[in-house]
């Protein structure tokens, strides 16, 4: 049975992949972090004895610690088998237009740094999971827009800093696949896709359960083979 933790669980694409993982039947435990669970309405409303709800803020390094102790009294034993990086920003920002450095810093903070400082946190948990099971997992909900790759093709809105810092959260999930690799914990990388959320806007094409529902499915379906890819959320494996 799989224990999974998702941050930024309160809304959009977080919330949906809460709503998806109560449902299956191999997932005992879901972790649900936002950053104040009180006002989280939504995730409040789920109810499902595999619930677990931690109040976790992704930037603030005493928030990680204590979220990190709270998880570790749920888990017990047994570790974190899946640990889904979800939390994210976004701000629009023309590269010729007015850029105000805490803006392009935040965003950074949020979809760059702040998956750094979890992962390190909740590694000694992740790696007991794949001690006692064979292996653990690293989901890290980044976008197609941070493919270098595709990072040329046509924008209907600046997304540029947005893309840098997925961007370097695919290098991230790069470096976890092979430097974490020994200790059986495997990270690899996806794209939602452009879903009907407060981020995404109501003129998206995907709604959050057409996201969530198959990208629910390919995360728990993770082998060794898909180890440091990056995919959409059907399954089609996108370029870095």
């Amino acid at each position: 049975m799989v224990s999974v933790l998702v941050t930024g669980a309160n809304r959009g694409i977080g919330l949906g992949l809460v709503r998806q993982l109560v449902q299956e039947p191999s997932v005992s435990i879901v972790i649900a972090t936002a950053r104040n669970v009180d006002s989280a309405k939504d995730l409040k409303e789920i109810d499902n004895p595999k619930l677990h709800l931690v109040s976790l803020d992704t930037v603030n390094e005493e928030s990680i610690a204590k979220a990190h102790e709270e998880v570790s009294e749920i888990v017990g034993d047994n570790g974190l088998d899946l640990l889904i990086n979800n939390a994210g920003i976004f701000k629009p920002y023309e590269l010729a237009g007015p850029i105000d450095k805490a803006g392009l810093m935040e965003q950074f903070e949020v979809n760059t740094v702040a998956p750094i400082l979890v992962v390190n946190k909740f590694y000694g948990l992740l790696k007991l999971a794949a001690q006692k099971k064979g292996s653990a997992q690293i989901a890290n909900i980044s976008s197609a827009l941070g493919s270098l790759e595709l990072a040329c093709g046509p924008a209907t809105y600046p997304p540029t800093i947005y893309n840098m810092s997925k961007a370097a959260l695919n290098m991230l999930t790069r470096r976890l696949a092979t430097e974490w690799k020994e200790d059986n914990i495997r990270a690899t990388a996806f794209s939602p896709g452009w879903v009907r959320t407060e981020m995404g806007s109501k003129d998206a094409m995907l709604s959050v359960e057409e996201s969530t529902g198959p990208l629910t499915k390919l995360i728990l379906s993770l082998t060794d083979e898909n180890n440091g890819l990056f995919y959409r959320h059907n399954g089609e494996v996108l370029p870095w």
